[in-house]
């Protein structure tokens, strides 16, 4: 999670835990935090997880590894383009599936950051 998003929208984190983690281009990002607990509402189901906090990911949210293991999600790519992903609650036993939508910019971005864009 950017730490945009979480000003945003008030989530608070633990800076006394922090992993270094590896992006996909292969630098080493050092979060600032922890959060814990998030609820995360996707299709009227909600999911409690754990987010890292990041200065300034490429990205508003990333979800991984762990939230495809927790909702045992399924990803299907159609021909005509088309994506869709299905996730299923453990709590309820309820299961959804989702179409995807194409890349947007991100929403949620420091004053410095978007300065960089208007130049």
């Amino acid at each position: 999670m950017s730490e945009a998003v979480s000003h945003h929208l008030g989530i608070s984190y633990d800076p006394n835990v922090v992993l270094h983690m590896l992006s996909a281009n292969g630098a080493v990002d050092r979060p600032l935090g922890l959060a814990r607990n998030i609820p995360f509402n996707i299709a009227n189901l909600t999911f409690y997880m754990q987010a890292h906090v990041i200065r300034s990911p490429a990205y508003d949210i990333l979800l991984g590894r762990p939230f495809d293991v927790l909702t045992q999600s399924v990803v299907r790519n159609f021909s005509n383009a088309d994506q869709t992903i299905t996730v299923h609650d453990p709590n309820t036993r309820r299961t959804v599936t989702i179409p995807t939508s194409a890349r947007r910019s991100l929403r949620h971005q420091k004053e410095e950051e978007t300065a960089v864009f208007r130049e």
